[in-house]
């Protein structure tokens, strides 16, 4: 598992974490920033935008945005190559596959959307638990609720 560490707070261009001396093209250099955005009924998704060194000032270019994931995401820097990525949780994960996601990364979940994320992965768990191989998938639903409104 490479080295990480979580960047929280990034949820805005005006929050971004900024990397001061970024590549642009082959020979010059600019910003480049990242944050994490969240849009009702889409979810998350990572951003990034760098600046135009052939303009003058700072002149930023079109922020690049990334596919939603509905349930959280976070963002973290890699120590080995200091790259900043991301990690997000989608909804066609099951149980197992929720909790792990958010031992390693449910810290850098925006503030505001934490317990959403914390409740979702709550009930994937509940819901996996009370199912057997075979069990109709209405099975595990009340269990899955009662995780949810906790």
């Amino acid at each position: 598992m490479p080295n990480i560490t979580i960047l929280k707070g990034h949820v805005s261009p005006e929050t971004a974490y900024v990397v001061e001396d970024y590549p642009y093209g082959y020979k010059l250099r600019c910003k480049i920033r990242y944050w994490i955005e969240y849009k009702n009924n889409f979810g998350f998704r990572f951003v990034s935008q760098t600046t135009n060194p052939k303009k003058p000032l700072e002149h930023w270019n079109a922020p690049k945005a990334g596919t939603y994931f509905k349930f959280g995401m976070c963002m973290y820097l890699e120590h080995e190559n200091g790259h900043v990525s991301y990690s997000g949780l989608h909804q066609l994960c099951d149980g197992a596959e929720a909790k792990a996601w958010q031992e390693k990364y449910g810290e850098g979940v925006p503030e505001a959307r934490k317990d959403t994320s914390r409740r979702w992965i709550a009930a994937k768990v509940a819901y996996d638990a009370a199912r057997k191989p075979g069990d109709p998938l209405s099975v595990g639903m009340k269990e899955a609720v009662q995780a949810l409104v906790k």
